[in-house]
């Protein structure tokens, strides 16, 4: 944590004890599991009076200001979550909660202020193991995602839509990541910036020698999507399996016939050899 960090958290803290709307203040992600490094945003979450929840919203953008100059902000989620960044580009996410209590997880909670006792309700650590359950949702969405993705990459290849291939390429990237943390059996319990703790390392190789292979740059948008299919022909099926879940067989087959048709009609049959 850098000093601005501590600064910054330190300063809510004080702020939201002065404040008699606010009855308690706590750090969730990266400060509140006790993890966070000098990149990493602030979680943080205000529980307001009932009765001051607009009042407060309404002028939060102020209130934040007055703790560290800001650069921008927005509301989001209906008001309910504050997106900021600080004139030292430090990122924000406030959430502001309404009522006469919250519930707070053990060891993902950092407490900064509770006006009175049992504001904040304190729930049991969940443990680092990826549950069953949590495992069985993820790999039923992400795999198919995944595929659907994939099939749509011939869109961007027949139309010649470079930035929409080179987008589409990042969020099979992303879906990917996601299905072969999995194999770890941990709970991906921090956000979308960190990864590396939860593959393990022979799949981390495997997704950043695709990522960052060096090839011709006009075959680049065609053979990445088509190396990470290869990935999950490979690992999907041996990760499903692990928990117990169906994967798509007659989803996957559909896609790769598909897309090897249309490479095929657009004169691109050689990038196929990605998938051997």
């Amino acid at each position: 944590m850098t000093t601005v960090q501590a600064r910054f958290i330190d300063a809510l803290a004080a702020k939201a004890q002065a404040d008699p709307r606010v009855r308690a203040a706590w750090l969730t992600g990266s400060f509140g599991k006790g993890t966070a490094d000098r990149w990493s945003d602030v979680d943080a979450h205000l529980l307001i009076v009932a009765e001051a929840q607009n009042e407060f919203r309404n002028g939060v953008e102020r209130w934040l200001g007055e703790i560290q100059p800001l650069v921008f902000l927005r509301l989001m989620f209906d008001g309910r979550m504050v997106n900021a960044m600080t004139d030292q580009a430090m990122r924000l996410d406030v959430w502001l909660h309404s009522g006469e209590t919250a519930e707070v997880t053990s060891g993902e909670t950092r407490a900064l202020y509770e006006r009175e006792p049992g504001a904040l309700l304190w729930l049991p650590y969940p443990g680092d193991a990826l549950t069953a359950e949590e495992a069985v949702e993820m790999l039923r969405r992400e795999i198919a995602e995944f595929w659907r993705c994939i099939a749509m990459m011939p869109v961007g290849v027949g139309r010649e839509e470079k930035l929409v291939g080179a987008a589409g390429n990042a969020l099979i990237l992303l879906t990917l990541s996601n299905v072969l943390c999995a194999a770890s059996g941990r709970r991906r319990d921090r956000g979308m910036k960190a990864l590396n703790g939860f593959l393990l390392p022979h799949l981390r190789r495997r997704l950043e020698e695709a990522a960052f292979s060096t090839l011709s740059a006009g075959d680049d948008v065609v053979r990445f999507p088509l190396r990470l299919a290869g990935i999950m022909r490979e690992y999907g099926p041996e990760i499903c399996d692990k928990w117990e879940v169906e994967y798509p067989h007659a989803m996957e087959e559909t896609v790769l016939r598909y897309v090897a048709q249309e490479l095929c009609s657009l004169g691109r049959e050689a990038v196929l050899e990605e998938l051997d």
